[in-house]
């Protein structure tokens, strides 16, 4: 079989590019390292907001899929900045981390036209300076008319807690070195992001009384 599309990581934006391409009657596959973690939230379960809030709405009215989850696994809604004007005022929704990625699985798993694969793609396969699928890291090759790569934070990653500097994903995932190997090799520049973890705490350290509620809003 060749698919029409090959996307390469279950992440937000991976999510959101095979269910446009199944939704538009191409048979696509998704490969992710963990199919239990697609649309995992490591740093922060809230969607929406002033800055991602726009992206989503976006992404809404493109038909995805992230507000529509979002809806559905809330913890709370929030109007922010409402006693400022209207171009400041933005929503946010606190998420359910652990829900949230279980939606989205179900509705992947629904839609018609879509394969699910949990593998690691170690290489793209070119030919005739085309890209013709991917190369699995057990040797598998899967075929496609497209591949669009959406690895996010688990390519060639590293992970710093304190001075010590380790070859992961976040929270301990296998992360993949084979793709932006090959791209660089490419001729592509391949530049590296940091992306900031809060911190963890424990929470038989934490004295409630000292701390107030905040509500979402009502409505």
């Amino acid at each position: 079989m060749i698919y029409d599309g090959i996307v390469v990581g279950g992440g937000h934006a991976g999510i959101e590019a095979c269910l446009a391409m199944a939704r538009m009657n191409k048979k696509t596959l998704l490969i992710t390292g963990n199919l239990n973690k697609v649309a995992s939230l490591p740093c922060n379960p809230s969607i929406g907001g002033p800055a991602k809030g726009i992206v989503v709405r976006e992404i809404d009215a493109l038909g995805g899929q992230m507000a529509k989850s979002a809806d559905e696994g809330q913890i709370q809604m929030k109007m922010l900045n409402a006693s400022k004007g209207p171009a400041v005022r933005a929503l946010r929704a606190q998420i359910d981390k652990l829900k949230y990625p279980k939606i989205m699985l179900r509705v992947l798993k629904e839609t018609k036209g879509l394969d699910l694969l949990e593998a690691l793609v170690e290489s793209l396969i070119i030919e005739d300076q085309k890209v013709k699928g991917v190369r699995l890291d057990n040797g598998q090759e899967i075929f496609s008319k497209t591949v669009v790569i959406t690895t996010g934070t688990y390519l060639n990653s590293n992970i710093l807690i304190g001075k010590e500097k380790t070859q992961s994903g976040p929270s301990g995932e296998p992360t993949t070195f084979g793709i932006s190997r090959q791209l660089r090799d490419l001729g592509f520049d391949v530049v590296r992001l940091k992306t900031g973890t809060p911190p963890r705490v424990q929470k038989d350290s934490i004295d409630y009384q000292k701390m107030s509620i905040q509500p979402g809003d009502e409505k």
